[in-house]
């Protein structure tokens, strides 16, 4: 995704022809409280990118998302996504493959029992490759900030703003929000949309709590 994932695209076009609750002054992380959203769960889904402003019209790029979340105690958890898709570019139909991993640690708050904030940091893998002709890789980090929201028993919302900085690439800030609905306490089915300027990332799927 990002201005990375716009730069290979011209390439193959050219082929072709924390909130402020979280800490408090010199007690550092509060104990969190006990609340009614899960923080346990591995999802799968369908995703599909979008690259904007490349040439006359939109790239649209179609697979696959993996993502998940564990807690290591009351506040710390894991967190880990992964996507990759892919598609044709152009008249001369050169495919363009994108994927990223991203995996690190997390810190999570009690807010309200139905509201918690959440900060990200992690290590940062994208792959881009224009088949055939030339490839791409970029390591880097992703910071992030953001709040779960339980609306309503079966019902969650989410927001969340995240930062990229990737070797040899420019650095990129990006929404990210979701909605979650429980279908039993097993079994969530979401629907995730990451956006900036230049490219958006369009998810949806079924997640399983544990």
């Amino acid at each position: 995704m990002k201005s990375i994932i716009a730069g290979l695209a011209l390439t193959a076009l050219g082929c072709s022809a924390f909130t402020a609750q979280a800490n408090t002054p010199n007690t550092g992380w509060k104990q969190a409280a006990k609340s009614d959203i899960n923080w346990n769960y591995v999802g799968a889904g369908y995703a599909k990118a979008t690259i904007k402003n490349i040439g006359p019209d939109d790239i649209d790029l179609d697979g696959y998302q993996l993502n998940a979340r564990y807690l290591l105690s009351d506040n710390l958890y894991l967190h880990a996504s992964y996507y990759d898709v892919s598609g044709d570019v152009g008249v001369a139909d050169i495919e363009l493959e994108a994927s990223e991993l991203v995996v690190g640690l997390g810190l999570r708050q009690a807010v309200a029992k139905n509201i918690d904030s959440f900060i990200e940091a992690g290590y940062v893998r994208s792959e881009m490759e224009v088949v055939g002709f030339e490839k791409r890789t970029f390591n880097g980090f992703q910071a992030s900030a953001g709040f779960r929201y339980l609306v309503i028993q079966n019902l969650e919302l989410s927001a969340a703003l995240r930062y990229n900085d990737s070797s040899g690439s420019d650095s990129s800030t990006f929404g990210d929000i979701s909605a979650r609905y429980r279908v039993t306490p097993m079994i969530d089915l979401y629907i995730n949309y990451q956006f900036d300027s230049d490219a958006s990332l369009l998810g949806t799927g079924v997640a399983l709590n544990f």
